[in-house]
């Protein structure tokens, strides 16, 4: 394999998980007894740990409230979130399913690189039966930073699959400036897709190489990556 491509999730190969949202809430009360969710601050591309920390931050929480915690937040968090899944009603992205299936069958080594914590990341992918395609990947129970993911998922393609990586064939996909911002910090390049809250024109200021509106360009796709 002697490409890799990174993929986000959220609004990248998939809508918005109503399930995620309310683990949150319910992580919240639980745990640090808030009545509130992620939507208080912008949360697009930050990590699950991050969210939380700004979240609480936002509700008048200090350093010593939030850290002795955190664990148990995202515990409780995971555990939420796996155990309610089977509810959840959510849906590929248009696109995203031929896409995928068309670099496993090109022999691209496919990842991920999500602000979700792993076991999160999987469960909603297992629930959509995308799961099995990502073999690898950044997760934000590796870190609260989303630039410390790619360089963790580069090693991690090294380590397990031979992987030599090179700004050339190694690609972030996602539609926020923050996954691109990512992938630049890395010296990789970078797939900004319009199908979330940021424009083509939003992704292209924020530094993104190749800018496509969604996964249904599988030809679009398939060019950057021979480029």
């Amino acid at each position: 394999m002697n490409q890799l491509v990174l993929f986000d999730i959220d609004k990248t190969l998939i809508n918005k998980s109503e399930c995620h949202h309310n683990a949150f809430i319910y992580a919240f009360e639980k745990i640090y007894n808030i009545d509130t969710n992620a939507e208080v601050i912008n949360y697009h591309g930050k990590t699950d740990p991050q969210i939380m920390h700004e979240v609480l931050i936002a509700e008048g929480l200090n350093e010593s409230d939030i850290c002795p915690l955190k664990d148990n937040f995202l515990n409780c968090l995971s555990n939420y979130f796996i155990s309610n899944v089977k509810s959840d009603e959510i849906e590929v992205m248009d696109g995203a399913h031929s896409l995928i299936k068309e670099l496993e069958n090109q022999k691209v080594l496919l990842g991920l690189l999500t602000g979700n914590m792993e076991s999160i990341a999987y469960a909603k992918l297992n629930h959509v039966g995308l799961g099995h395609y990502f073999k690898l990947g950044g997760f934000g129970s590796d870190s609260y930073y989303r630039p410390n993911l790619v360089p963790l998922a580069i090693k991690r393609a090294q380590n397990n699959f031979s992987f030599n990586g090179n700004k050339k064939n190694t690609f972030v996909v996602g539609d926020t400036p923050l996954d691109v911002d990512a992938g630049l910090k890395a010296g990789i390049n970078t797939i900004g897709v319009a199908s979330g809250d940021y424009s083509l024109i939003e992704l292209k200021k924020s530094g993104a190489n190749f800018i496509l509106n969604d996964l249904t360009d599988l030809n679009g796709f398939l060019k950057i990556l021979k480029k």
